[in-house]
């Protein structure tokens, strides 16, 4: 194979020197013989095909000269692929798989010129010869059918959300639905006639605002009204006021799983959804199921709205704020008065549910909440804001005994602290408001809270077990129980059996509470302690006689509004309670007094009384009988509280 490395200086013949052609540009001959190929001269035959007399032809360039890529930016290529996506879901949308009509673009018009110019270049590398590139058609915009075809408004193709969201529709397109907004009211098969809400919302500020009043409700106020304004208060209300036991229940059900959809799931917080919790916390008893309670859960999640609502105080920045130096919490603003109500009533009703079932703590008492009851003291704007004061005062005794009692070591705070809580409430009571002085709801809570702070004073140890000098100061505490057990049941009396349906659970927790002191004290085994004395003074018996006479009273009327039902009214189930303790009370009386029952022996008045009136046969009835209060509230509420 011949050379022409030689040639790169001057030739034999006196030819000037040789050019060697650039890499890649050598001549077809020299290219097909793989040799080097050397310009003799600018523009003339190159050596070898002098020298060997062929026809020197240039060979075609197969590469791109100074061929830089276009850069295409990411956002240009998802908007490429998007729109053949696209056009070839259109194309497949034909009917029939026929072709896209002819003013929509095939799927490879769609494509924008960077990717088609980089694909003709490609294809160029593998030919000899260069291959024109195609131009592509102009774009045409899309449509909207809604603006029908007179009048068309194009939508950018070559966007993304023209691409996407906007796209030319082969057939009609269908009306879009409207956004489904979640509801604001449970879900329920029943739901509550005008006629059944007016009397319903009628029922709640006549009966049951007069123990709880947590909202005000003027006069203007009508149940389409509070319904727009507060649903779920609104449907809690019709859940409570609801004569018909059956229908009562499953609409309990449906709030309990609304209050889980809202709060668990969507994070909901809302002072609506406080205000229905509320409800159903005040009157509890109202959604007995024979199932396990959730009136702890219950309580938990009101805390916790008012800990995000930030009811309970003024919310401070987190220390990571001011490291990223954004605020996590809006400016602070004042409170409303429905806002301080709220609050309030979450106290009284959480304070409540712990001293009578020691199940759960009670809402923090904070520096921010005692404004809210200064504030609402002082600009009440109805009768119902002085009740609440009053009870959030008496309850904030009973929460200073919780905590010292849990605090001593004997769970007996010491006598002067009793003596300083017995004058606090003693000072409340005389600053009431005039319409107060006689309210039996507000008496009634001071009548318990006194036999809460005796009680204490009684659960001391003794001195010494076995001296022989009687404990006078003990034995004052338990007379001062009896005497406040016998003002809770006065006041309870006075009360009309038809307002027992607005009574709150908290109150009947109290009647529980009351019932079973009294029994202690009727057979308490004391040498100084007159039994016979506290019978004559507050017979056991006779306030269950009255007690039952009220429930049968009460249950009679609603079993005629609301018809046969399947499930029992709460108020028959109480009566029925009722019945049974009393018949395990009458032997163990009988038993003190050394009552023969089958005849013999000295009978006792009540008793006797007892006995005569036929009701023998009751005692082989099985007895709820537990030494803790909360065991037996369960009994008597028909509820398990075991967990």
């Amino acid at each position: 194979m011949e050379t022409a490395s030689s040639s790169s200086t001057t030739t034999t013949n006196g030819s000037v020197n040789g050019m060697p052609a650039p890499y890649g540009r050598a001549c077809t001959n020299c290219a097909r013989a793989k040799c080097r190929c050397i310009y003799r001269t600018v523009g003339a035959d190159c050596e070898r095909c002098h020298r060997l007399r062929k026809e020197c032809i240039p060979s075609v360039s197969v590469r791109k000269r100074n061929g830089k890529r276009t850069h295409v930016s990411r956002a240009a290529q998802l908007e490429a692929k998007l729109e053949d996506l696209v056009s070839l879901l259109r194309h497949q949308a034909g009917p029939g798989g026929t072709a896209p009509s002819p003013g929509e673009p095939s799927v490879a018009s769609s494509t924008p010129a960077p990717s088609a110019r980089s694909a003709a270049s490609v294809a160029g590398d593998h030919s000899p010869h260069p291959v024109p590139v195609a131009v592509l058609p102009p774009q045409l915009p899309d449509c909207h059918p809604a603006h029908g075809k007179g009048r068309p408004t194009p939508v950018a193709r070559g966007t993304l959300l023209g691409s996407v969201f906007e796209p030319q529709d082969v057939g009609p397109r269908s009306p879009t639905p409207p956004p489904v907004e979640p509801p604001a009211i449970p879900y329920c098969t029943y739901q509550p006639s005008p006629f059944e809400a007016a009397d319903g919302l009628v029922t709640f500020r006549k009966y049951m605002l007069i123990f709880l009043p947590f909202v005000y409700l003027p006069s203007n106020m009508t149940e389409q009204r509070l319904r727009k304004t507060y649903p779920f208060l609104w449907f809690s209300i019709m859940t409570v006021t609801s004569k018909n036991a059956d229908r009562r229940l499953v609409m309990s059900e449906s709030i309990k799983k609304f209050i889980a959809q809202k709060m668990v799931m969507e994070h909901e917080k809302s002072l609506d959804l406080l205000f229905g919790l509320l409800v159903i916390m005040g009157w509890t008893h109202y959604h007995i199921k024979r199932e396990k309670p959730i009136l702890s859960l219950l309580a938990s999640l009101a805390k916790s709205l008012v800990f995000d609502l930030g009811l309970n105080k003024v919310p401070s920045e987190p220390y990571i704020s001011a490291c990223l130096k954004t605020a996590f919490h809006p400016p602070p603003r004042e409170k409303t008065m429905e806002e301080r109500r709220a609050v309030l009533a979450c106290f009284l009703l959480t304070s409540q549910i712990s001293h009578s079932l020691k199940r759960l703590d009670a809402l923090t008492w904070t520096s921010h909440m005692e404004e809210s009851l200064q504030f609402l003291t002082q600009r009440h704007e109805w009768e119902g804001d002085d009740l609440l004061v009053a009870q959030v005062k008496i309850q904030l005794i009973v929460e200073q005994l919780n905590r010292a009692t849990s605090q001593s070591i004997d769970n007996a705070p010491p006598s002067y602290y009793l003596s300083a809580l017995h004058t606090q409430l003693t000072n409340v009571k005389t600053q009431l408001p005039s319409h107060l002085q006689q309210n039996d709801t507000i008496l009634s809570h001071i009548s318990y809270t006194e036999l809460a702070i005796h009680e204490a004073a009684v659960a001391k140890p003794r001195i010494s077990p076995t001296t022989t000098v009687p404990d006078l100061q003990r034995y004052a505490a338990m007379e001062a129980c009896l005497n406040a057990i016998k003002d809770w049941f006065d006041r309870h009396f006075s009360i009309p059996s038809y307002v027992y349906i607005g009574m709150t659970f908290s109150y009947w927790c109290h009647m529980a509470h009351c019932l079973l002191s009294l029994y202690r004290l009727s057979v308490l085994d004391d040498p100084a302690w007159d039994r016979r004395a506290v019978r004559n003074k507050l017979d056991l018996l006779r306030i269950c006689d009255q007690l039952k006479l009220g429930f049968e009273e009460l249950s009679a009327k609603r079993r005629l509004d609301s018809g046969p039902t399947i499930e029992e009214d709460g108020f028959t189930k109480f009566n029925m309670m009722l019945r049974t303790m009393k018949s395990g009370w009458v032997a163990e009386l009988a038993a003190i007094d050394g009552v023969d029952l089958n005849g013999g022996g000295h009978h006792s008045s009540s008793v006797e009384q007892y006995l005569d009136a036929g009701n023998a046969n009751e005692l082989n009835l099985p007895l709820f009988h537990a030494e803790d209060p909360e065991a037996w509230m369960a009994g008597l509420f028909d509820m398990n509280w075991d967990p």
